[in-house]
């Protein structure tokens, strides 16, 4: 090939790398890893544990199946390793679906129990719904009885043996890895960032939106930012597949256009909060974008393009500069370029919700649990049915039961059992000890349980319920509880109640219409009221 020929095929390939990326950045739902060629599909693919961890267990004799939600990965991951699998002895199933008659999971399971016979390992990619479909077709095979025990316990907490071990299959949930949290997330950039078919296209002096965006991307105060801000949606219980993320990240360096000029609306700051309604990250990222985070002192600094405000960019100023007509749409862009890249722009969030922060310190581990944190949180859930102080109402968990006479919601309610909250205890949920090294989980959640007792029920305390139990705690009424809440709290309730737990000498009853709260004092062996209380 002459000199000339070379040139040629370069340019080419730069054609080519813009195509795939410029796809991906107006793609929504329909980019799947089906529609990749094995160039794209190389190009995207970020080296991670989970395909050692797969190797691992087939040439330990086990069968693996991966599932989780569409655009998690689960055909990427299989498609990339089958070779290596199948070389270990492996039979690889790269989509369920594909495989069933319809709706009937009969070939795979068939599949399944040849490969059994034949002493090969397994591996199956499966979206939840046909796997529930193929461990519902046999209930008695035990490679499927793994299959569901190991569904049953998705994540292990505290000191909780089953789920921790691990039998002839191995069950990997692609929904608990979430490309937001962790090293993924900078892989993914690094690996757009570095692709040769972008840096060819950022030569090119049309291309000056990529160029730009693509420049303060790869900044490290950036890419510091925009990690805190998906660790923030990991902790608040916001998840991303695969599929979203990249579109997201070709969309934040792409643009819409070729413009000649950086314009604002193409700025990768704004990109990143825009949504579309085609997939959920979008929406998802309205919940930490620093323009809606109201900070008064550097809003009015801002606003009035203050001494601060002028100097302490990592990059050059943004352009438009603030203005004494400056309208709110031009106010947000620059706050969120404030937010990425001024030496201060960390402190937009200084005065964001402090209940939000303080679940984040929980999940992430920078508070333990504590006789506080479980007395604060028995207290609301039985503010929940009886808003009426008295006081024992944070020393034991009440399991109230409604009673009513019509189809309206429950304004009576009872308690006579209870369970001491010196028995409770808060759990910080992990990957079982079968997937360690598998791949990072982030937890988005904590569960209230009582320790010490096998079996027991967990209340998962995830971002929107632990905003319910804290409003509850500052006077929230019971009619105001979003009903998911309330149905989380009556269904934990009654599990515990179910498991008898201890009896009380008290009998408490709520009547919600009067705010009327009335305590009995039972006899020992619990046959007649010997005091009577009224509350309210």
């Amino acid at each position: 090939m002459n000199e000339g020929d070379s040139r040629l095929a370069r340019v080419d390939g730069a054609k080519d790398g813009a195509r795939l990326w410029r796809t991906l950045a107006s793609a929504g739902r329909e980019a799947i890893a089906e529609a990749l060629t094995e160039e794209d599909f190389e190009r995207l693919h970020i080296e991670s544990n989970i395909e050692r961890f797969l190797g691992e267990q087939v040439r330990a004799g086990r069968s693996v199946v991966v599932t989780g939600n569409a655009g998690d990965g689960k055909t990427h991951l299989l498609r990339r390793v089958k070779q290596d699998l199948e070389s270990a002895g492996a039979v690889v199933v790269e989509d369920a679906t594909a495989k069933m008659r319809g709706s009937d999971p009969s070939p795979i399971l068939e599949k399944w129990r040849k490969a059994i016979e034949d002493g090969q390992p397994f591996c199956l990619a499966a979206n939840e719904y046909p796997l529930y479909q193929m461990r519902m077709a046999d209930m008695s095979a035990s490679h499927l009885k793994e299959v569901r025990r190991q569904c049953k316990n998705r994540l292990a907490y505290g000191d909780d043996e089953d789920s921790e071990r691990a039998g002839d299959v191995v069950v990997i949930d692609l929904s608990l890895r979430n490309p937001l949290g962790g090293n993924f997330f900078d892989s993914m950039l690094n690996k757009l960032l570095d692709d040769d078919g972008l840096r060819a296209v950022l030569r090119s002096p049309a291309e000056s939106v990529v160029r730009g965006n693509a420049e303060r991307l790869a900044h490290p105060q950036v890419r510091i930012r925009l990690r805190a801000l998906a660790e923030r949606m990991v902790a608040l219980g916001h998840r991303a597949t695969l599929r979203e993320m990249w579109i997201l990240f070709a969309r934040m360096v792409f643009g819409k256009g070729n413009h000649r000029d950086y314009q604002r609306t193409e700025w990768y700051s704004e990109i990143l909060f825009q949504q579309d309604d085609r997939f959920d990250l979008t929406e998802t990222l309205q919940a930490v974008d620093p323009a809606e985070c109201s900070h008064p002192v550097w809003d009015a600094m801002l606003d009035s393009r203050a001494p601060e405000v002028r100097k302490g960019w990592v990059l050059s100023a943004p352009v438009p500069a603030p203005h004494p007509t400056l309208d709110w749409e031009h106010f947000a862009a620059l706050k969120r370029r404030f937010y990425f890249e001024h030496e201060k722009g960390e402190e937009v969030f200084d005065l964001a919700d402090e209940d939000a922060k303080e679940f984040e310190n929980l999940v992430q581990g920078k508070k333990g649990s504590s006789r506080t944190l479980v007395a604060k949180l028995v207290k609301a859930i039985n503010s929940a049915y009886c808003p009426m102080h008295f006081d024992s109402r944070d020393q034991y968990l009440y399991l109230w039961n409604g009673h009513r006479f019509h189809e309206q919601p429950s304004r009576s309610f009872i308690a006579v059992e209870r369970v001491a909250t010196d028995d409770l205890v808060t759990e910080v949920p992990r990957l079982p000890e079968r997937l360690a090294g598998c791949f990072d989980y982030r937890p988005d959640h904590i569960a209230l349980t009582a320790h010490r007792r096998r079996g027991t029920p967990r209340l998962r305390i995830d971002f929107p319920l632990w905003q319910t139990l804290r409003r509850l705690s500052r006077g929230l009424p019971r009619k105001l509880i979003p009903e998911r809440d309330v149905h989380r709290l009556d269904a934990f309730l009654q599990k515990f109640e179910a498991r008898s737990p201890d009896k009380s000498d008290t009998l408490w009853s709520v009547h919600l219409e009067n705010l009327e709260l009335i305590q009995v004092n039972l006899s020992t062996d619990r046959n007649r009221f010997e005091r009577v209380h009224r509350y309210g």
